[in-house]
Formats: C-alpha cells, structure tokens, sequence
C-alpha cells in the first residue's frame, strides 16, 4: 500500500513538473515572438501622395514651416507637420503670436523672435533651392486654408521638421500626423523632444539668446 501512494504521488510529481516545464515554455516562446516583432523595421502608410521634382515657388508669405511648391504645372502651399517656425514680420493680426512664439523659446522679445523666424526662412530656403527632396502629402488643409499639410523629404533621410528642430529655429507646436515610412505619431514626436533638448544645450538658433 505504501508503495502504490509513493508510486501515486511521483506520478503526480512529474505531472505537476510536466505542466510547469510547458507553462515557462509557452511564456518563454511568446517573449520571443514579442522580441521579433519589435525589431521588424515600421509598414510604410497608405494614403500619402509621394511628389518628386517639385521646386521652391518665389513668394513673399513663404517662410520656415509653409512654402509655395511647383509641380508639373501646379502650384500647391505646403505647411509643415509638428513643428511652428516664428513669424517673419510683424502686422496689426500676429503680435500674440509672436509673443507665444518668444515665449516658448525662453522669453524672448518680438524683435528676437522675429529673427529666428527670418533665420528659419532663410534656412528652408536654402535647403529647398539645393537638396533634392520629397513631399509627401495626404492633400490634408490646414484648417479652412488653401494650405496642404505635408512632409519634406531630404536625401540623407531626414525630414525638414528634424532639420529645423536640431538649428534651434522653430517650436514643435501644430498637428502631427503617423509618418509616411510607418513610425507612430508620438514616437516621432518624442524623436523632435529629443533634438530640441541637444539644440537647447547647444544653445542653438532661439535658444542661444
């Protein structure tokens, strides 16, 4: 009798092994599955239109984050995603703005302000006239405006709002959308928190003053 309970509760033994064995297994394989899928490189998103070829159209109301765009025959008004370049001038409609603008770069005058938004054209401009690059849009209006909200595209694989974000030249302040190449919304917008923080240690464009 005694060697049949002994046999009994070895076999419940091994039951009990058995079933923890398959218990960490199981988790084991799902963590690794989990890790798999993390590393695969982000879907790229539909619906965004890919426009080659487009140059910059002269125009006075283009600054740092909007631009006038020709293409194949068309000219369309682009504004930037996430991020707002300071006004370029002063008039009886914008004061408040600037002064937004000032403050968010640490409190600086409209006039200083107005600098950087100077400096933020002059260095679109310039990279718009010399790269080659990509707008991607969804044809999005920027409110009830004649405006497009869209990305722009360089070579080396940076979008302009980056570019302007690492000079110190605009505040991440304005809609924000998922990226063309997949990456989520906030996650790029945490990748903007970060350049502005090494542009402010840098003390960089607004944030030199």
């Amino acid at each position: 009798m005694g060697e049949l309970m002994w046999r009994h509760r070895l076999q419940q033994s091994f039951f009990i092994a058995f079933i923890l064995g398959a218990i960490v297994f199981a988790l084991w394989w799902d963590e690794r599955q989990g890790i798999q899928r993390t590393q695969e490189p982000p879907q790229k998103r539909a619906g965004y239109e890919q426009i080659e070829d487009a140059i910059l159209h002269p125009n006075s109301n283009n600054d740092g984050d909007s631009f006038m765009m020709e293409h194949a025959g068309q000219t369309h008004e682009f504004r930037l995603y996430f991020v707002d370049c300071p006004e370029k001038r002063l008039h009886q409609y914008n004061g408040s703005r600037i002064d937004q603008q000032g403050k968010y770069f640490g409190g600086l005058g409209r006039q200083d302000t107005i600098e950087i938004g100077l400096e933020a054209k002059a260095f679109t401009e310039e990279l718009l006239n010399t790269q080659r690059f990509t707008i991607q849009t969804r044809w999005h209006k920027v409110f009830d405006s004649g405006r497009f909200y869209a990305f722009i595209l360089f070579e080396d694989g940076e979008y302009l709002s980056e570019k302007l974000v690492r000079e110190g030249l605009c505040r991440i302040y304005t809609e924000g959308a998922p990226l063309p190449d997949g990456r989520r919304e906030r996650d790029f917008e945490a990748h903007l928190r970060k350049l502005e923080k090494q542009a402010k240690a840098a003390h960089q464009g607004g944030w030199r003053r």
